[in-house]
């Protein structure tokens, strides 16, 4: 049995919608009186999207779903799932924790609720019955204020272990804010986490240079290839892996096709820059989304051909941030 890595994989949308539904129904949330059959939910939580923005929307549901009382609920179900349907060794799931925390509290209080949130999924991660490896990335958010974001980074250092990387994600908004984000991820470098950020997902706008000198990998970055080939030679250097997750780029508008990634591979190759192919968020995708089904499309649409579906594999592991011998190292 082949056994397979996902490094990009978010917490609001790493769940199947039929888990998502029965969650709402065993809650009685209101939500259902717009849904009353699960047919309608699905053609609602998996539609595509005419932008990011939209698509990100819908996170914020999920996300007021997975607080501290119900996330044992999502992690028992995520790692079951992974496991058992995907066949995955090691994934790293991604979130942000303040999004978790109780919106009744002060921002005090949820600022200190995140380490809780925190320790409570890394206690119900890894399930005896299901052999996984799961290790977090904690987001900071563009959306969110310095203090909040600092915060997030600080219980991710606390965290160091069960918690090996930092993302920065959130809509691609104010690239001329790219200074503070490099500052953070130079500081969650110097502590021992490993960095990823979204960065050239549905443009190259916020794609500065400075930011090659702090990641280990980039999140899509699809644009980077697209639109300014020139760059790679810089990623190449740095060994900057790129997380491509193709059907997210259908789901949020970002391409019409899939056979426009054919440029990105080929140019990523060409300059010597990996790729670790990734689900992001494979419960709001059309199913079935796995990643062994993102690899047979990639392959359906001549983007990669079946010899290179081994390499690609293998790419996954050695980018991993927390998996022995990943990370490049």
């Amino acid at each position: 049995m082949t056994l397979y890595a996902d490094l990009h994989r978010h917490l609001g949308g790493a769940l199947h919608p039929r888990i998502i539904y029965k969650f709402l129904q065993k809650n009685d949330h209101p939500i259902l009186s717009y849904f009353p059959d699960y047919d309608g939910f699905l053609s609602w939580f998996t539609r595509p999207c005419r932008t990011l923005e939209e698509f990100v929307k819908i996170h914020s549901l999920v996300e007021e779903l997975q607080s501290l009382e119900h996330l044992p609920y999502f992690c028992l179900r995520l790692c079951r799932g992974a496991y058992t349907f995907e066949n995955l060794q090691y994934m790293e799931i991604r979130y942000n924790p303040y999004f978790r925390t109780d919106k009744d509290l002060s921002e005090e209080k949820r600022l200190g609720q995140m380490t809780d949130i925190v320790e409570t999924i890394t206690a119900n991660l890894r399930p005896a019955e299901y052999p996984i490896t799961v290790k977090q990335i904690l987001c900071l958010d563009r959306r969110l204020p310095h203090k909040i974001n600092d915060a997030i980074l600080k219980v991710a250092k606390d965290n160091l272990g069960p918690v090996v990387g930092i993302d920065l994600a959130g809509p691609e908004i104010e690239p001329e804010k790219w200074e503070d984000w490099v500052n953070f991820l130079a500081s969650a470098r110097s502590s021992g986490l490993k960095t990823t950020a979204h960065l050239g997902e549905t443009g190259i706008d916020n794609v500065h240079p400075q930011f090659f000198t702090v990641l280990d990998r980039i999140g899509h970055g699809i644009h980077i290839p697209l639109e300014r080939p020139e760059m790679l030679k810089e990623l190449a250097k740095k060994q900057i892996t790129l997380e491509v997750c193709p059907t997210s780029y259908k789901q949020t508008g970002v391409l019409k096709d899939l056979t426009q990634l054919k440029v990105v591979f080929e140019r990523c190759r060409q300059a010597g820059v990996a790729i670790a192919v990734c689900t992001d968020n494979p419960g709001r995708n059309p199913a079935p989304c796995t990643l062994p089904g993102e690899y047979e499309r990639l392959i359906d649409n001549d983007v990669i051909d079946f010899t290179d579906l081994k390499s690609v594999q293998t790419e996954a592991f050695r980018s991993a941030f927390g998996y022995p011998g990943g990370a490049r190292s």
